[in-house]
């Protein structure tokens, strides 16, 4: 269906002189993003971008591909306001990261790092701060409240995705784009799977980046994980109660069914990368190294 494999996997020879290759990281809130980045920037230096221009990241396409193609030193760049399409760059090649994450296991995150923001006038950290876990949930259930706990990986995952953020609701039709974007994107994985995750990254990209290295010390952190992902959402629901946990879960039916989407689409695109079991057992040694330096 899609030309995936054909061009990630690519011989190195193949690939035309001259040609920039940029990897494009489409940051979703509280997705171990930061981590991500970390590993990028240690890679790429000042040819890593961390784009926080948001008013014209948001302009799409329009914005990205100018951009970009003025600023021909950029091998990495990430941005929290993606808007899909990916522009098309003469004489450039996108390779587009996209993590996702459990959306209930999420949103006890995205709580707790908008409560931590002690000076932040978002909308949401204001009400992290006034509001208690429930009350907060209850709150971003509204419809007047930014769509940051509903949905809002495939809201990401659509075309002009911010006409989705207060004014519309997913349809069949637009679930449809948001797993297109998923299959066709050329970095999938997922927070839970972190690791498989980044050893299936170096692997699209070596072919363009031949010393690439995503080893990482983990940023950011905000939760520890003693518990199984099973009881930590139990004690979630206990929390918030029946009817606003199941409010929860209606409210995030098109992201669980992404997640669904995506975690197949990880294990099938695991089982393309020889001796993918020795490369994850290398990779966390990289990782234990460089978190002992």
């Amino acid at each position: 269906m899609f030309d995936f494999f054909r061009k990630i996997f690519a011989k190195g020879e193949n690939i035309p002189s001259g040609r920039q290759n940029i990897i494009i990281h489409n940051h979703f809130f509280k997705n171990a993003g930061s981590t991500i980045d970390w590993a990028l920037e240690r890679n790429f230096g000042m040819d890593f971008v961390d784009h926080r221009d948001d008013a014209n990241m948001r302009r799409g396409a329009g914005y990205l591909g100018p951009y970009l193609a003025g600023h021909r030193n950029i091998r990495a760049l990430s941005t929290h306001h993606l808007v899909l399409p990916l522009p098309v760059v003469n004489g450039a090649e996108l390779f587009m990261i996209v993590m996702l994450r459990h959306p209930i296991e999420r949103v006890q995150s995205v709580y707790n790092f908008e409560r931590r923001q002690k000076r932040g006038s978002t909308p949401g950290a204001k009400k992290a701060r006034k509001y208690n876990f429930k009350e907060y949930v209850a709150w971003r259930m509204r419809p007047d409240s930014g769509a940051t706990i509903r949905n809002f990986q495939t809201i990401k995952c659509l075309h002009g995705h911010n006409k989705y953020v207060f004014k519309k609701n997913i349809t069949d039709k637009a679930f449809t784009q948001a797993a297109a974007t998923i299959c066709s994107a050329d970095m999938v994985g997922l927070v839970e799977h972190f690791d498989e995750s980044m050893v299936f990254f170096e692997e699209c990209i070596r072919s363009f980046f031949p010393e690439i290295d995503l080893s990482y010390r983990m940023q950011n952190v905000g939760q520890t994980k003693k518990k199984s992902r099973d009881e930590r959402i139990q004690a979630l629901r206990s929390e918030l109660g029946e009817d606003l946990y199941r409010e929860l879960l209606d409210k995030n039916y098109w992201d669980l069914k992404l997640y669904d989407l995506a975690e197949k689409e990880l294990a099938r695109r695991k089982e393309k990368v020889d001796d993918f079991s020795g490369k994850l057992e290398a990779f966390k040694k990289r990782c234990r190294v460089l978190q002992a330096e």
